[in-house]
């Protein structure tokens, strides 16, 4: 029986996948996918693999370190009430940031949803949306 997994889900998986084993092709992680009961076709992989900003180096899918990419980075935070956080970064940098927000259990996140280069993240209230932004901020240091 396959596993529905949303995109967000899928691409956290990913990142989980890649942060431990070395995938040489994209149908390495179809497989990676298939073995834990989730259906992805190839193309979905690339597409995926493009929004998170993944490379082929030295015949091996790696993601950029935010540490990395840390000096070309921009971040500005807004908020909108008292339940969201909003994130603007340069084009095409929100859904990697977004992921790594997911993969970091910050407590204080319901949950993001990420553009292209905007994030909305969902807090639990006005004190959680403050700790949430100083998580954020030492997350990416």
């Amino acid at each position: 029986m396959q596993k529905y997994m949303t995109k967000q889900q899928r691409q956290k998986f990913i990142v989980e996948i890649l942060s431990r084993s070395e995938a040489a092709s994209q149908q390495d992680l179809v497989a990676e996918l298939e073995q834990a009961g989730v259906e992805a076709t190839q193309a979905t992989i690339s597409r995926d693999l493009n929004e998170l900003g993944a490379v082929k180096r030295q015949g091996r899918y790696r993601l950029p370190s935010l540490e990395a990419r840390q000096s070309g980075w921009k971040l500005d935070f807004d908020t909108a009430g008292d339940h969201l956080v909003v994130l603007k970064t340069n084009p095409g940098q929100a859904n990697m940031l977004a992921v790594r927000l997911d993969s970091a259990d910050i407590p204080e996140i319901v949950g993001t949803v990420a553009g292209d280069d905007t994030i909305f993240v969902a807090v639990k209230g006005r004190q959680q949306q403050n700790r949430a932004i100083q998580r954020i901020l030492q997350l990416l240091k």
